[in-house]
């Protein structure tokens, strides 16, 4: 409502309604921008159990207007413990936050209840949503995107946006027999929600002569259970089977992980993911249509760090589309902001996911690495 600026967009379609397209669609009507969603699957929900949400994430969240209805739905986190695989305690280490007193340096959450905060506040702002629905076609021209949809309905927009994951269908429509598929780095991880005993207040890190697991907190009542193993291919365990293969993962590991590993008992509560990364070439536009988040940058989950860019990417872009009076130049400045950046987060999450293969030999390459990707990512966006 109200009187706007010229802006370099009137109407703008965003395929996909995961954390980049929500984002996105909040900053858009908050501009009195025209965000229309579309989503594939028939409910729009989250996939995924628990997000730990690092220093930039919050401040994205914050930058969105949402930090204060997420934080009481998560649990905050100010420090990492590590641990033998007997359960026989290492150190603890203090974890640095960029928002200052009163906030965590890291919260975990469950990812339904940080969908349910940015769905309400994107239709809130305005946002329309179709579910159960996707693009079929896109025809660009200079002025507009017309597209066509899977329910056979039409419409055109200034602008097309894939907001649609990893395996995104915009980023083949827009790339054609070029389009890049992301690459399996031979790990799957393993995630089991499970009740938080109370003395787990961190995160806490087990590091086994194979695998590496841990805790990440992600509400007052529940955390998960994390393991990353390796993998010669993508396929995983029937859904039944999952519960006792984690437990036999975590046969090796004492002290409280013996505890809880007993708990892991719910297939509905255990989350098998092989883990992929894709970083698209510059630029991640053609014409009208641009891709954001996973659909540009898929990492592994070794900096915690995926959802974090997406949120950027998605505030970045509505940002620089209500100040900017051209879609080529605010496309252009776009990838001078965001490229560099997630390629770091992409290059360094495969370095730590390739060192974790033999982590005996590059524990301290990976702690340094760590150290110097969360220093560059604390500067502004």
């Amino acid at each position: 409502g109200g009187e706007r600026v010229m802006t370099a967009v009137d109407r703008v379609l965003i395929v996909g309604g995961g954390i980049a397209g929500t984002s996105l669609a909040i900053e858009l009507g908050r501009q009195g921008i025209e965000a229309e969603i579309v989503e594939r699957e028939p409910v729009w929900g989250a996939t995924g159990t628990g997000i730990t949400l690092m220093g930039p994430a919050l401040r994205a969240l914050k930058t969105l207007g949402v930090l204060e209805q997420c934080l009481p739905d998560g649990y905050g986190v100010d420090e990492m413990k590590a641990f033998t695989a007997d359960g026989e305690f290492l150190e603890a280490v203090p974890l640095a936050g960029l928002l200052g007193a009163g906030y965590p340096a890291i919260s975990g959450m469950m990812r339904p209840d940080l969908h349910r905060v940015l769905s309400q506040t994107a239709l809130s702002e305005g946002a329309s949503v179709r579910v159960g629905v996707t693009v079929a076609a896109l025809d660009r021209t200079d002025d507009n995107v017309d597209v066509r949809f899977t329910d056979g309905t039409r419409g055109s927009y200034d602008l097309v946006v894939g907001a649609d994951g990893c395996h995104s269908a915009v980023r083949r429509m827009m790339l054609g027999d070029a389009a890049p598929e992301p690459r399996f780095l031979g790990q799957v991880v393993w995630r089991a929600l499970v009740e938080r005993p109370a003395k787990v207040t961190g995160l806490w890190m087990f590091y086994g002569s194979r695998h590496k697991t841990g805790f990440t907190p992600l509400t007052p009542e529940r955390m998960y259970v994390f393991l990353v193993e390796l993998a010669q291919d993508r396929t995983r365990p029937a859904p039944a089977e999952r519960p006792g293969l984690m437990r036999e993962l975590l046969a090796e590991f004492g002290g409280v992980m013996a505890e809880v590993r007993e708990t892991i008992r719910d297939p509905d509560q255990v989350d098998v993911r092989a883990l992929e990364a894709l970083l698209l070439e510059p630029p991640w536009y053609r014409g009208r249509v641009v891709l954001i988040g996973d659909a540009a940058h898929a990492t592994t989950p070794q900096l915690a760090m995926g959802g974090a860019i997406a949120l950027e990417d998605a505030i970045v872009l509505a940002a620089l589309l209500g100040s900017e009076t051209t879609v080529e130049e605010t496309l252009s400045k776009f990838m001078d902001r965001r490229y560099e950046r997630s390629r770091l987060v992409v290059e360094n999450s495969v370095q730590l996911a390739e060192w974790e293969k033999n982590a005996a030999a590059h524990g301290e390459d990976s702690a340094q690495l760590m150290g110097e990707s969360y220093a560059a990512l604390a500067a502004p966006i």
